[in-house]
């Protein structure tokens, strides 16, 4: 990826894929540095990974086993979320209680303007596992609850397997994002695939109404089954009818 200012007003982001963004500004985040620093956790018999945090077992147990270690000093997905479920899972394993399977599927909330979400997939994870992905897409615009609301701005997009059946993740921009990816959520707990969004109903209008939007654009995208004549040819195909 390469990024280069204009020198008037715009900021032009080259993908590695040649897609070139203009935008008026980008931000630059490089995460997030453990805050240890006067800790002395040396004394305690412990001591920082190279990227300068704590390693934890899958009950955040740090190697002192009386000791445990949650949130952002444990590294990704540093998330306010995850540190509280994390410490739940810790305090209830130093008391002996059952600690339950490990979450799965954490949403990602970032709470800029406009609000952005993800869960599951992306696209370019999806193709990588796959060998390919359907992506259905549906702007905030031809929402009839963005349009009342003057929410235009946003996009809820759905990506599925290449046969447009299993939903694998969902990404949102927009108003509400962080709100709506927990729908998104439950499908793919749930293992539901891409038209239970097309055969059930949501309220309307509504900003959920995308899933439906975005599942629909799938479908249409779907591989088409050969016909008769198609599969067989001509003659054969006028023998088996």
């Amino acid at each position: 990826m390469n990024v280069a200012w204009d020198g008037l007003a715009t900021v032009v982001t080259t993908l590695e894929n040649g897609v070139m963004l203009r935008s008026e500004k980008l931000l630059c985040t490089l995460g997030r540095v453990a805050n240890v620093d006067g800790l002395n956790i040396q004394a305690a018999g412990l001591k920082c990974t190279p990227s300068g945090l704590l390693e934890v077992d899958a009950y955040c147990r740090t190697a002192v086993s009386h000791i445990y270690a949650v949130g952002d000093v444990i590294g990704p997905p540093a998330l306010a979320s995850c540190s509280m479920e994390q410490g739940r899972r810790a305090i209830r394993h130093a008391l002996g209680l059952e600690v339950g399977h490990s979450p799965e599927l954490i949403p990602m909330g970032i709470y800029t303007i406009p609000e952005m979400a993800s869960v599951g997939l992306n696209e370019h994870e999806a193709r990588q596992r796959y060998g390919g992905a359907l992506v259905g897409r549906a702007p905030f615009d031809e929402l009839a609850r963005g349009q009342i609301a003057g929410i235009t701005d946003g996009l809820l997009k759905l990506v599925a397997d290449p046969q447009g059946q299993r939903l694998l993740g969902v990404q949102i921009i927009g108003e509400g994002a962080t709100e709506l990816i927990h729908v998104g959520q439950m499908g793919l707990l749930t293992h539901c695939d891409v038209d239970t969004f097309v055969e059930h109903i949501f309220n309307f209008p509504t900003l959920a109404e995308g899933y439906r939007v975005a599942a629909l654009h799938i479908a249409q995208q779907r591989p088409r089954p050969l016909e008769p004549q198609e599969a067989y040819g001509p003659l054969t195909a006028a023998m088996h009818s």
